[in-house]
């Protein structure tokens, strides 16, 4: 791709306002969640005894929650530029699949939170429980600020930024990406597979 086509494409997610405070408020995260992956690797190092909880059926559980973020993030984007045809059903079309793919995302996350806390007895009490928690909660958190966000920017897609909300979505689905590859895979237990 030529450097004007790529600069064209990027203008179109700093176009609006509510675009450049999405990019804002994603660096933001971004830095919140750099900081709390930080100190876990500090109390990862400083640990005598850090558990690997994580076992295969819990990876198939993290690879579905993975591939719900990523859906949610392209179908709010395919929502977003159906939202500039002139007929706007197909835009709340694809903004409702966005929105029940992150709601999935959210439930599945707790049951892995019920999973960790009363199966596995790593709570918020235990170093691992408290870092898992307080990096998957934040990331709760946010996701359930996205949904919010485009679910009132879908009640009026003609006068409301679609991409806004959307742009907050692909930033989530990156950080879970990197949540996978920091958090989860690192402590994984899969001995009993070979």
């Amino acid at each position: 791709m030529p450097a004007k086509q790529i600069q064209e494409y990027l203008r179109r997610y700093r176009a609006t306002r509510a675009r450049r405070a999405a990019i804002l408020v994603s660096a933001a995260c971004g830095v919140f969640f750099a900081a709390l992956l930080g100190a876990m690797f500090y109390l990862r190092a400083a640990a005598a005894d850090w558990p690997s909880p994580f076992h295969f059926p819990s990876l198939l559980m993290v690879f579905g929650l993975t591939i719900a973020g990523f859906a949610a993030s392209a179908t709010f984007e395919m929502g977003s530029r159906a939202a500039e045809l002139p007929d706007k059903e197909p835009a709340i079309r694809w903004i409702a699949v966005g929105i029940a793919t992150w709601l999935t995302f959210l439930f599945l996350e707790v049951v892995e939170w019920v999973r960790l806390i009363w199966l596995v007895k790593l709570g918020p009490e235990t170093t691992f429980g408290g870092t898992f928690l307080a990096l998957t909660g934040a990331h709760a958190v946010v996701v359930a600020c996205c949904v919010a966000w485009m679910t009132w920017a879908a009640s009026d897609t003609r006068r409301r930024d679609i991409l806004a909300p959307a742009i907050l979505s692909h930033f989530l689905a990156l950080v879970w990406l990197i949540l996978v590859i920091a958090l989860y895979l690192p402590n994984s237990d899969l001995e009993g597979l070979a």
